[in-house]
């Protein structure tokens, strides 16, 4: 019995080791605060497409320019079909994401979306501002974000 309960020890220590490490690791890759909107309160938005949400991130290129990866997430509520995209430097709106409608507009969906932006997107040396962007079919049509995320990383 004793033996187990030594070898369960080092298993123990063995695996707080390895997430330390982990945590530390991740802790690494943190993504700075202007390449991260976080909002954890509703906003309905009301218009047809194409508008800024007025919700945007940015991120300074080097001089060799690197694509980025763009990432939102979001609960939302509709029960009129509504289009995403993002808008990278102040450039049209780049619809790519229709998001589903719940015909009733009462149920909470949830989506992630991740577009990846090339230098030819847009991108410039130094600051970038990527804006998300979109909106539903006519002027009266309303749609509610709920708990979203929206970030950028460069790629490597």
């Amino acid at each position: 019995m004793l033996i187990a309960t030594e070898r369960t020890r080092r298993r123990i220590a063995g695996l707080a080791l390895v997430l330390v490490v982990l945590g530390v690791a991740s802790l690494a890759h943190a993504i700075p605060m202007n390449q991260l909107l976080r909002k954890t309160t509703n906003q309905s938005i009301t218009g047809k497409c194409c508008f800024t949400f007025n919700e945007a991130v940015t991120v300074t290129e080097p001089a060799q320019l690197t694509p980025v990866v763009v990432t939102w997430s979001s609960d939302y509520q509709s029960n009129v079909p509504f289009k995403v995209g993002i808008s990278v430097n102040n450039h049209p709106c780049q619809v790519t994401e229709f998001l589903n409608l719940d015909a009733s507009g009462s149920l909470f969906r949830s989506r992630a979306i991740q577009w990846v932006v090339l230098p030819s997107d847009g991108l410039i040396k130094g600051s970038n501002t990527i804006t998300l962007c979109g909106g539903g079919g006519r002027d009266t049509d309303t749609f509610t974000l709920g708990f979203r995320t929206l970030a950028v990383t460069i790629s490597k």
